[in-house]
């Protein structure tokens, strides 16, 4: 039996809705589904300092056993949305696990060291109790920033930092056009107490990573050497990930000291002719090269939500 001209219409338009759709549902499960890897993975490096190889129902039910002693219930997104508030996010009326270990190291030590969450707490029980709990890693948590903040809680407040914001950094290590390879992983500390609205937002030490993008060495066919980096992200005290970037602020500081800095976008800079560092850099079949102690200006990306103790 033909179809009518009438139910045929329908048919084909049912087909072509489908065909427009399907791919689109799929793409925003495919989007979906990658926003709960990076996420977990962050929490994963923010936790353990490591990526777990597991399925990701057995690396979020590990994450959760850990910190509150039994699995949560709710569908996987939503679960890793709580682990990541609680881990990281937080508020001022909650502060993240992250914020109150960072704040104890902070007014124990002067310090917040780039260790994974588990080192520190280990560390600060033993600093503290002499000994470390077989508890949950809430619990723990929870006992050491009572003891350190014995008097009450502190005041806590939540602030933006503006895009923009300059942040003084040195390398912890050689980089360069000829030193280094595409992929290479350095460290870098900020130089100064990073103070915002009168509060510590990132203390002097705190140690970033960043990438090496692209290194080319100079050749003897008159090649400059070219050397392109990311700085990605710092933590800031309450574990919140800022992301550092070469913008027109920290160009315009850089060539205040005398740190000539190329074209930039988004999180990559191109470094060259650093005055003063590696002079003649540009010369045709020089290479580049920022040496450790190297100091120069970053900035924040854009605004960033962030809690902090209150002065």
């Amino acid at each position: 039996m033909y179809l009518s001209k009438q139910k045929l219409s329908i048919f084909l338009s049912a087909i072509f809705f489908l065909s427009i759709m399907l791919p689109q549902i799929a793409l925003a499960q495919t989007n979906s589904e990658i926003v709960i890897i990076e996420e977990l993975s962050q929490i994963e490096m923010q936790v353990f300092g490591e990526v777990k190889t597991e399925s990701l129902l057995n690396r979020v039910e590990y994450l959760e056993k850990e910190l509150v002693g039994r699995t949560l219930p709710g569908i996987l997104k939503e679960r890793v949305k709580q682990l990541k508030d609680f881990i990281i996010t937080g508020s001022p009326e909650e502060p993240s696990l992250s914020f109150k270990i960072n704040s104890a190291q902070w007014t124990l030590l002067d310090k917040v060291t780039d260790d994974p969450l588990l080192t520190k707490i280990e560390d600060l029980e033993l600093s503290i109790f002499g000994e470390n709990s077989d508890e949950v890693l809430a619990m723990r948590a929870e006992k050491i920033f009572n003891v350190i903040f014995e008097e009450g809680r502190p005041t806590i407040r939540e602030i933006t930092v503006p895009a923009g914001t300059l942040i003084p950094v040195k390398l912890l290590e050689d980089i360069g056009s000829k030193k280094s390879d595409d992929g290479d992983i350095f460290e870098y500390q900020v130089a100064e107490d990073i103070v915002y609205a009168g509060s510590v937002i990132i203390p002097k030490d705190t140690v970033g990573k960043g990438e090496v993008l692209k290194a080319k060495r100079a050749s003897i066919l008159l090649r400059k050497g070219k050397l392109e980096v990311d700085f990605r992200y710092i933590e800031t005290v309450d574990g919140t990930p800022l992301r550092l970037i070469m913008g027109e602020n920290a160009e315009e500081e850089n060539s205040r000291i005398g740190i000539a800095v190329g074209a930039s976008i988004a999180g990559l800079i191109i470094l060259s002719n650093p005055i003063g560092l590696v002079a003649g850099a540009l010369i045709p079949g020089k290479n580049i090269t920022l040496e450790e102690e190297t100091k120069l200006y970053l900035e924040v990306a854009g605004d960033t939500n962030i809690v902090s103790l209150a002065n």
